[in-house]
């Protein structure tokens, strides 16, 4: 009923206000109810897969194809040669096995999402010849990387582009697979992958075996199930009591009352989560947030479509998989959607907000869902920025900008609403429409005043609007320029900002004699002298590498102010400084200068 309710009353808003963003709004809600929130979040991740670039596995062929192009056959080898050749110049392939697993084995928290972006993706766009023993072992360690750091789907999808047929770390590469269908709840093809397999065969902790069993329930040949278990609890000889207390579950040999008791006395195997998550949601039984912290990225999305689980962790594991790229602005809107709020609290706001006090997901999902129920364009708004304000408040404000995208076209600039002017011109920014940020920055500054919230959209738009390198620098010049920087923190970053781009900055940026030490830690001197050596001779891969090495579980904040010159003088030059912007902007949000 509560879906309905919410329906028809923005229903009735789109008629009033007659405008064809609001009609938007209704699509998504339609969306929710005629697809499923699995389908939203596959075909996400499908429409990633279909979009990176897919190199033919060299295993089968040394021929690299070349799409729309019509050449000869002499022609042909000398590309294949020649892109060969480059792939093999590469930093990481031709580096020394023994250095490259320390090397991944410091790479395991990049706090930076636009660096973590790029050596993915470096990572993911090497061309390596798997049947070359040294390329073998950097296969492996890639997709061991990637599974560690929250990216199994890509881990998945390297072992279907190269298909290793080795017997090495078989074992290893057939655990993803399994782990990635069953987390997106593709159990077809994990029992499908299951039947394939040789019979010789065999998973740590009777992988096979439990698979073999939860397939057979799937089935419904409960029956061959029970059989199967019987001969696996005769098998194992440490019994999995978590899996056997689900698998009594779902065959009924146990209610939820004895389930939620014995499950507490139960130790978790984490290396079969992902065969207990797929469990989980067949049996229609929750998942806990101490489940959800063994592997926060990785078992984000089977968090997010067990519809048994709390809402409010589903929103958390939603809101962090989001702003990982993982799933859609329309996904995110459907489970903000899907929180059960009644009319009664959508009807006194002020008493349900004070109530959701210290539930962060909850209290977004309660205030977009009051957005768009609103009837009238003067409360929308009000409550729209009620909504931002909160977001931005608990670190949020990605994802409400980007949530009330089709919503900003119904705002109409009106004497009423251009007080509001330089936060929406803010939200238009997120969405990148830049012409309609400017309009609402100018009326507001022609009708109110220039003041510190008009300047503070303009240094926005000046630095997320800059189309290249050159006109970024300019544009944080100016922002700099315009700013005093009283905190002796922002002061700093000023120093360092200045030094690395050469910048004009009318500001006293001399040295604070009364800071003499610094207890921020430095990188070794090997460390620090390689990647200078990098930035000198413009080796891009190795500059990379080595900086990430030295950022490892750094916060920018927490970075030696010589430890950021360097680096930033590094991205400055890296592939002609095409990262350096929005390092620049993670720098600034981490400094807490802008959002």
């Amino acid at each position: 009923m509560k879906i309905i309710f919410i329906v028809l009353l923005i229903f009735f808003s789109n008629h009033i206000l007659a405008n064809e963003e609001d009609n938007n709004e209704v699509e998504v809600i339609n969306l929710y109810e005629s697809k499923s929130l699995d389908q939203m979040v596959l075909e996400n991740l499908n429409d990633k897969k279909e979009s990176e670039n897919v190199f033919d596995d060299l295993n089968e062929s040394n021929d690299l194809e070349i799409k729309n192009s019509e050449i000869d056959e002499n022609e042909k080898t000398k590309i294949e040669v020649s892109q060969i050749e480059i792939a093999k110049d590469n930093f990481v392939i031709k580096h020394n096995i023994g250095d490259l697993k320390n090397y991944f084995n410091n790479l395991q928290k990049i706090n930076s999402k636009t660096l973590q972006e790029e050596i993915i993706e470096v990572f993911d766009s090497l061309q390596l010849d798997i049947e070359n023993d040294q390329d073998y072992e950097i296969f492996f360690l890639i997709v061991n990387y990637f599974k560690s750091v929250g990216q199994i789907n890509k881990s998945y999808e390297l072992i279907e582009r190269y298909k290793p047929t080795d017997n090495k770390n078989s074992i290893f590469y057939t655990e993803v697979k399994l782990n990635y269908l069953l987390s997106t709840f593709q159990l077809d093809e994990a029992c499908n992958l299951k039947e394939e397999l040789n019979t010789n065969v065999k998973l740590n902790y009777f992988y096979l075996e439990k698979l073999d069993i939860f397939c057979s329930i799937l089935n419904d040949n409960q029956s061959e199930a029970k059989l199967l278990n019987s001969i696996l609890i005769e098998s194992e000889n440490n019994l999995d009591n978590y899996f056997q207390h689900l698998f009594s579950f779902i065959t009924n040999s146990s209610d939820e009352i004895k389930f939620e008791k014995e499950m507490k006395n139960s130790n978790l195997n984490k290396d079969l989560i992902f065969l207990y998550s797929a469990m989980t949601r067949i049996a229609e039984l929750p998942f806990s947030i101490e489940f959800y912290e063994i592997d926060r990225k990785n078992l984000s999305i089977p968090i997010i479509l067990n519809q048994s689980s709390p809402i409010d962790l589903r929103i958390k594991a939603a809101n962090e998989s989001f702003l990982q790229n993982l799933i859609p602005t329309d996904s995110i809107s459907a489970l903000y959607m899907a929180a059960d709020f009644n009319s009664d609290q959508l009807n006194n706001p002020k008493e349900t907000i004070e109530m959701l006090s210290g539930n962060k997901e909850l209290s977004m999902a309660f205030l977009y869902q009051l957005v768009n129920i609103q009837i009238f364009p003067n409360e929308r708004l009000n409550t729209l920025m009620q909504f931002w304000e909160f977001a931005k408040k608990n670190n949020l404000e990605e994802i409400a900008y980007k949530l009330s995208n089709n919503m900003l076209g119904s705002i109409e600039a009106s004497s009423e609403n251009i007080i509001y002017g330089p936060q929406i011109a803010s939200a238009y920014i997120f969405n990148s429409n830049f012409e309609d940020a400017l309009n609402w920055i100018e009326l507001y500054e022609n009708t109110i005043e220039v003041d510190s919230k008009s300047i503070y959209a303009r240094i926005l738009l000046d630095l997320y609007s800059s189309s290249d390198l050159n006109s970024f620098i300019k544009s944080l010049n100016l922002t700099l320029n315009n700013n005093n920087y009283q905190d002796n923190d922002n002061y700093e970053l000023l120093y360092v900002l200045k030094n690395v781009m050469n910048l004009n900055i009318n500001s006293n940026t001399n040295i604070n004699l009364n800071k003499i030490f610094d207890d921020r830690l430095m990188p070794s001197i090997f460390l620090l002298n390689e990647i200078k050596n990098s930035i000198l001779n413009s080796v891009d891969e190795k500059f990379l590498l080595y900086s990430l090495i030295s950022l490892n579980d750094k916060e920018w904040k927490n970075i030696h102010p010589e430890h950021l010159r360097l680096i930033l003088n590094g991205y400055l030059k890296y592939k002609d400084g095409v990262l350096f912007r929005n390092i620049v902007l993670e720098l600034f949000k981490n400094y807490n200068f802008i959002i």
